[in-house]
């Protein structure tokens, strides 16, 4: 009887099955964080670029007019005479605060809503809602996926991951009550000039990096930092906490503590030169994972006199690892190590200081 003939297989046993599957998860572990690298590696040069014509945008500014913009612009009433009680407290700096940026904006290509701003209201107004909603793509760093989170007319108030250097010290106004120098590139009706800036404009940061805040960041607790770090938001001074009294930031950590009000409104508002919103400094390191804090009355009545209070302690962050990028005032950018030496990092930060500084 002639034997039987055993069939061709087609298919694979269970055993080669598992191998294949095995060697595929292999493969793809291997491959997933060289694709995921690439990724950030692209948008790390997307913020690179986003800073290098923020500072073309600055340096055009400055040929023309022969300064720099101003941090934040406060026209200071012409009956207010800088006493407490002037102008019967009331104040032409309530929320009228433009930053830098609202004037950068003809040099980076967006004269259309330049041309369409009220400077004569402020930025956080129904006069400049159409225009505060905008988002354009050069203030976004792509490592970011924070959302656009605080309302304004029938949107929300276009973002930015791009801040605004104030200096070493906390005050934003030079009018501060204690007295204390600005040491920083952009601060309150600041008019400096790279002539102004005597450490050199290759070894002094204009610009750097912010993250966006996190509607729903853990620190928050029905509107108070409940102590959790690191956080999105940033909290106000102690006794901070109404529109009565707005003591500047002095003393820190001590007037920033758990229990405080936390704004989660860090990098919103293009156009509006504040703490947070479009301002840091160089008092604590880049990525620095202690609470930011800021001093005076936010969106209150006052006049110059208690305006002039606004201080911070907003150190500068990203979402890249292992450092934030800096646009020097020369235009040059530079990926700044978040374990930089604090002493070369306020270094960098400070327009006449005087400072060494080394390689960095």
């Amino acid at each position: 009887m002639p034997a039987t003939k055993k069939p061709n297989r087609s298919g694979f046993t269970l055993v080669e099955l598992l191998v294949v599957i095995a060697i595929i998860g292999v493969l793809v572990g291997l491959l997933l964080p060289a694709v995921q690298a690439a990724r950030e590696a692209a948008r790390r040069a997307q913020c690179f670029n986003n800073l290098k014509q923020l500072g073309l945008a600055m340096h055009n500014y400055e040929s023309a007019l022969r300064t720099l913009p101003p941090g934040r612009l406060v026209n200071i009433s012409t009956s207010d005479n800088l006493t407490a009680s002037a102008n019967g407290n009331a104040t032409t700096g309530n929320g009228n605060c433009f930053s830098a940026y609202a004037f950068l904006l003809p040099h980076l290509d967006q004269s259309v809503i330049y041309n369409q701003v009220n400077f004569n209201s402020g930025p956080d107004t129904a006069a400049n809602n159409d225009m505060s909603i905008t988002q354009p793509p050069v203030f976004v760093c792509p490592s970011d996926s924070g959302v656009r989170n605080l309302a304004q007319g029938v949107g929300f108030a276009g973002v930015t991951n791009y801040v605004l250097n104030t200096g070493t010290t906390f005050p934003v106004s030079t009018r501060n009550p204690a007295g204390i120098q600005v040491t920083g590139i952009f601060f309150e009706n600041s008019k400096v000039r790279f002539a102004d800036i005597t450490d050199g404009t290759s070894q002094t940061v204009c610009i750097s990096e912010q993250i966006l805040s996190d509607p729903s960041d853990r620190a928050n607790n029905a509107g108070n930092w409940n102590g959790s770090r690191p956080t999105t938001g940033f909290v106000l001074t102690t006794g901070n906490n109404n529109t009565n009294a707005g003591p500047e930031l002095l003393q820190y950590p001590q007037d920033c503590v758990s229990g405080n009000r936390l704004q989660l409104t860090r990098g919103n508002r293009i156009l509006y030169g504040a703490p947070g919103h479009t301002m840091y400094n160089h008092i604590r390191g880049p990525n620095d994972s202690q609470i930011d804090c800021r001093g005076g009355l936010p969106h209150s009545q006052r006049n110059f006199y208690w305006w002039s209070r606004l201080s911070h302690n907003v150190a500068a962050h990203s979402k890249h690892v292992g450092g934030v990028h800096a646009l020097y005032c020369d235009g040059h950018v530079q990926f700044v190590s978040s374990e930089i030496d604090l002493s070369v990092w306020q270094g960098i930060g400070s327009r006449s200081g005087g400072e060494v500084i080394g390689e960095h």
